[in-house]
């Protein structure tokens, strides 16, 4: 028997948006990708998501492999999560599901500081759990931490985990959830009317 999908439980990046917001560099500083890359992604980047890292530490940190001020830093790191591209198909769905919903990303303060409020997130969504407040990379543990926030009485498995990491929808399941593994905007439109059909149905 089928169990009835009672909550949604979205990843960020890669699911709801192009992940490569940070990437964009200023105009006259083309090197700020390699930097961000090597720095960042390849570095410190756990330690950022986890909270063992600020972002006034990292700008400083960036400021000295960069022609950049602690502060252009941090106005740019604003300026481009002001511009992230948001896949439409799985944005209209989060927007238009009267289920109850949470945002459970592996992020760093900068998202609560300038994401969510650039794109009012804490309208669309019931709780927003980030690894950087939760001081995890589990987002399995994760999401149980948002099945909390959203009152305590919803079942793993009545609790659909829509993100593009295989190995986090897999963790997901091995707790009982739902998951469904997220690859790109047309095939998960196209789920809508299959595997993903009961939320499809929830949307207003």
């Amino acid at each position: 028997m089928n169990v009835r999908l009672k909550c949604v439980l979205w990843d960020f990046g890669d699911t709801l948006v192009d992940e490569r917001w940070m990437q964009r560099s200023p105009p006259t500083v083309p090197q700020w990708r390699d930097v961000w890359m090597r720095h960042v992604v390849d570095g410190v980047g756990d330690a950022w998501m986890v909270g063992d890292l600020d972002m006034p530490t990292l700008a400083a940190q960036l400021a000295e492999r960069l022609p950049m001020s602690p502060d252009d830093v941090r106005a740019h790191c604003d300026a481009c999560c002001a511009q992230i591209a948001f896949f439409a198909v799985p944005w209209r769905v989060a927007r238009a599901c009267a289920l109850p919903q949470a945002l459970v990303t592996l992020n760093p303060d900068l998202f609560s500081s300038a994401v969510v409020p650039a794109y009012q997130l804490d309208g669309v969504f019931d709780a927003i759990v980030t690894s950087w407040q939760e001081r995890s990379l589990d987002k399995a543990a994760l999401c149980t931490v948002a099945l909390e926030r959203l009152g305590g009485a919803i079942a793993p498995a009545e609790a659909l985990l829509i993100d593009n990491k295989v190995d986090n929808v897999a963790a997901w399941r091995a707790r009982g959830g739902r998951g469904y593994a997220f690859i790109d905007e047309r095939t998960f439109a196209r789920d809508l009317s299959g595997e993903l059909a009961d939320l499809a149905a929830a949307c207003r």
